[in-house]
């Protein structure tokens, strides 16, 4: 499994895509930031800076998961190299995993990249402010893990099923956007964590997305400062659902990788 996630590190640092991808995410990224600088003038900070974007991380992310997932999982489908890989006596499980466990190493590192080394120079440059807390920031991204790999093992097994990574870009940016829609309307009756469980961007929402704003003094001025914090049941349910979703997604894909020729 190790040679296969050599095989696949060595075409990712050579492959364009990896760095259109990461170039269109910074893009994104900067002109967020500038336009939210200009809207909160000096009193711009890493936290300020990341309550204004909270709202856009839970696009981004399954955006920045599907296309990296699909174009590992995805790009050897089409020149055979998977085939070959099988000919040659590697083992399916290898194959497979290698590629899924790739992604998910890729995934975190491409985010990392693009949110949280971004928050970390604000603070180095503009200071963290007081909006929300250090320990409450990096608690909602430790729990955003869970959605995160959840999926990353769905789009791996939607690559597999499609044999197509272009494919999975196409249902994925669909998918990302119905999933909002389903969302909107659904919590508009009733207000559940059980949507947790169905839907990623839902998941992703409660954790990155504070709720409760409320007026602080720092300084001698009024600042917006987020009045919750994270609760241990939404950890809990982030959790529960991102494993039981992951596993379900990896044994289901597994399942049509052995039995299938991808070709």
């Amino acid at each position: 499994m190790f040679n296969v996630m050599k095989a696949q590190k060595y075409q990712l640092l050579r492959s364009k895509s990896t760095y259109i991808i990461l170039f269109l995410c910074l893009l994104f990224l900067v002109i967020g930031t500038i336009m939210e600088i200009g809207s909160q003038g000096e009193d711009a900070s890493a936290s300020t800076m990341y309550a204004a974007m909270a709202e856009s991380y839970t696009l981004f992310i399954p955006m920045l998961v599907m296309a990296y997932t699909a174009t590992i999982c995805g790009s050897d489908l089409n020149d055979k190299t998977i085939n070959h890989e099988m000919l040659t006596g590697t083992d399916r499980k290898h194959i497979y995993f290698g590629r899924v466990f790739m992604s998910l190493i890729v995934n975190l590192i491409a985010i990392v990249l693009v949110l949280i080394v971004p928050i970390l120079l604000f603070a180095v440059f503009m200071g963290w402010g007081h909006t929300i807390t250090p320990r409450d920031l990096a608690l909602r991204f430790l729990a955003a893990f869970f959605p995160m790999l959840r999926l990353t093992a769905f789009y791996a097994f939607m690559t597999f099923l499609l044999k197509s990574g272009t494919a999975v870009y196409a249902i994925g940016y669909i998918l990302t956007f119905l999933e909002m829609i389903a969302m909107v309307m659904i919590e508009e009756l009733f207000s559940t964590k059980v949507l947790m469980y169905i839907l990623s961007v839902d998941a992703l929402e409660r954790i990155l997305i504070p709720q409760n704003y409320g007026y602080g003094f720092f300084d001698d001025k009024d600042v917006m400062i987020v009045k919750d914090v994270m609760e241990t049941s939404t950890v809990v349910h982030a959790a529960s659902s991102g494993i039981i979703g992951t596993a379900v997604f990896l044994i289901a894909g597994y399942m049509i990788f052995r039995k299938r020729d991808m070709d």
